[in-house]
């Protein structure tokens, strides 16, 4: 940069003095003018779907590389054969064979005009121009809101009368057994010192280990005629009359009592609405000296009693986001039964995210040849991100490919639960907080909601009453490894008539590579993307680059001297 701003002012003072720079030419003009004729073409090009006559080599049909579909372990092998013999090897080898070699002193100066340049490097990289006046560095606009939707539901219908609440506390109980642990022997017990094994066969013990007896003759380890063996015997009550060795206890699982609630569940005019865990916290516990764990050790259930349909129609969808739109209705009530509960779909703005750190674009640099100078103009690239995401989404591929059955892109399918018109939401929209009642699977499909990674399959009743009456839902999700995997799941889907099928049963396959082939990314929208990339394009800071070299630099010639 700084032998251009001096450049600059060589020029700036030979036109102030009459100097001859020469500028303007013909020659130099034309090839200004090809380039820029050119320009729209190649970007043009770029975008086109290829050809053989566009681009050499290219197969309009089946390519033979679709062996490696099938046969993956075979590319590298084939890569590396095929490599020697082309020219960006070549190109690559060479340079490494040929590559220049500087001086020390020279290095050293190259890092001292570095942070020259860092301590004030607006100075600096807005350049001179061929006129003699600086460049300048424009502020890149902000990055406007991306476009990109999510969707959420809500719930209209009826819902049972609550005129007479009723609830009861269903207390899990953990279950223990105790064993007892004795030793015996079938044969000589008396040689052995134990007691007969007959008294435990009796008593349905069963024989858990065994050591050696006596040795009739020899001793051991070197026994010559062994006698018979001790058995341990583990019985699950104690057996009258033997030397007890000792015993254990095991959990053996959870029983509920629910009891408390037998008055309600009997009575027929009462319905109960979805159990709430009351307590869980902690979920390993010490009972009876022994650890158990379990995610919930009591519950709660409520039942409404004598109650009937509302007159009015119950609805939660006044609480939306901003800027929902309505998408579709379906109905939650079981087949064959009139539709009391329906599921709405809204298509909701994604939240902004963070302001964007305001970025620069510098021109003014002077560019000489064969004495004719221009200056160099710049321009934002409205392609980067559409490059960066093509470029993303084919990593995300290789990273994403199943070998075992040649897919890509697969996803996980994961739910949360929500009480109709009750208080218990764990499906609430991004940006906002869960409430209580959820468990850990709403938390961690929340998590992966608000990163932007989960596309909504649809909702399922997974509690109603005998009228068809919803008490409550899930949601079904299909949740990916990126984002870019998300909406080439969501956009593909559609472009290859591959819809999401039965929340209830829908398991978030992955594409196949016919299915993959057949996607069309140019059609596809990546706005809500195009921020990350796009935040990720800054620049280094400039003196930790430069400190970084000069350490990198003072290491490699303490090496190679």
């Amino acid at each position: 940069m700084i032998g251009r701003r001096f450049i600059g002012l060589l020029v700036a003072a030979g036109i102030a003095f009459g100097g001859g720079v020469a500028i303007g030419q013909t020659a130099h003009d034309d090839g200004k003018a090809f380039g820029a004729l050119l320009r729209p073409r190649a970007a043009t090009n770029a975008k086109t779907t290829p050809t053989p006559s566009t681009i050499p080599g290219y197969v309009a049909t089946t390519p033979p590389e679709t062996s490696y579909y099938t046969s993956p372990s075979s590319l590298a092998p084939a890569a590396a054969a095929a490599a020697p013999g082309t020219t960006g090897y070549q190109v690559v080898t060479s340079s490494v064979a040929s590559r220049a070699h500087f001086a020390p002193v020279d290095l050293d100066a190259t890092v001292a005009r570095g942070r020259t340049v860092a301590a004030d490097p607006m100075t600096y990289v807005a350049g001179y121009g061929v006129a003699g006046a600086p460049g300048s560095c424009h502020p890149l606009p902000p990055s406007t809101p991306s476009g990109a939707t999510y969707e959420v539901t809500c719930n209209t219908g009826y819902t049972i009368d609550p005129s007479v609440p009723h609830s009861c506390v269903i207390p899990v109980t953990p279950q223990f057994a105790s064993t007892y642990r004795y030793e015996c022997t079938d044969g000589d017990y008396r040689g052995n010192h134990t007691a007969s094994c007959d008294p435990f066969y009796a008593a349905a013990c069963s024989v858990t280990a065994s050591r050696h007896g006596r040795c009739l003759e020899g001793a051991w380890p070197d026994c010559v005629e062994p006698g018979d063996p001790i058995y341990t015997m583990t019985c699950s009550a104690i057996v009258p009359g033997q030397t007890l060795l000792g015993s254990s206890t095991v959990y053996t699982g959870s029983v509920t009592d629910t009891s408390a609630c037998a008055t309600w569940a009997g009575d027929t005019t009462c319905t109960a609405a979805p159990d709430v865990c009351t307590d869980s916290d902690p979920v390993t516990r010490i009972v009876s000296g022994v650890s158990v764990t379990q995610p919930c050790w009591a519950w709660s259930r409520t039942y409404t009693c004598g109650g009937g349909l509302s007159t009015a129609p119950s609805n939660d969808c006044s609480s939306l986001p901003t800027g929902c739109v309505f998408e579709r209705e379906d109905c939650l009530s079981p087949a064959g039964l009139p539709c009391t509960t329906t599921d709405r779909v809204y298509k909701c703005p994604v939240p902004p995210g963070p302001a964007d750190k305001t970025q620069f674009i510098c021109d003014g640099d002077v560019y000489c040849l064969n004495g004719s100078c221009d200056t160099i103009v710049r321009t934002p690239n409205t392609d980067f991100a559409n490059a960066a995401v093509a470029l993303n989404a084919a990593s995300q591929a290789g990273k994403e490919f199943n070998p075992a059955d040649l897919t890509l892109f697969k996803g996980s399918r994961q739910t949360c639960q929500k009480a109709i018109f009750g208080l218990i939401n764990c499906c609430v929209p991004r940006g906002l907080p869960l409430l209580g009642g959820c468990n850990a699977a709403d938390a961690a499909l929340k998590i992966q909601q608000d990163k932007g990674l989960c596309s909504l399959v649809g909702s399922y009743c997974s509690s109603h009453t005998l009228f068809g009456i919803c008490l409550q839902k899930k949601e079904a999700h299909c949740c990916y490894l990126s984002k870019i995997s998300r909406i080439l799941q969501e956009q593909g889907r559609v472009q290859i008539g591959k819809p999401y099928g039965d929340p209830s049963k829908e398991t978030c396959p992955g594409f196949t590579m016919d299915e993959f082939q057949r996607l069309d990314l140019s059609r596809m929208d990546f706005s809500e993307i195009y921020a990350d990339f796009t935040d990720a394009a800054v620049l280094p800071d400039e003196l930790a680059t430069t400190t970084s070299m000069q350490t990198k630099i003072t290491d490699y010639f303490a090496t190679h001297h």
